[in-house]
């Protein structure tokens, strides 16, 4: 198995029960999306880990708005 594998599945046994959910619908989000629709600018990366760094939560409406899907 590859180390970028193996660090996704160490990760999420390390996750707490209450965030599980939220880790399979992202997994979900990309397995299903086109790759070319997952590429984003290094501004908007940072933007992301941001918020994950600081467990920030936001609407999914407003996720829409971000990823422009409306």
């Amino acid at each position: 198995m590859n180390t970028v594998k193996e660090i996704i599945k160490k990760l999420v046994d390390e996750l707490p029960e209450t965030k599980t959910g939220q880790a399979i619908d992202f997994l979900l989000y990309l397995k299903n999306k086109p790759e070319q629709d997952l590429t984003m600018s290094l501004k908007e990366e940072e933007e992301i880990w941001a918020l994950i760094e600081n467990d920030e939560r936001i609407s999914s409406n407003e996720v829409k708005k971000e990823l422009d899907l409306d």
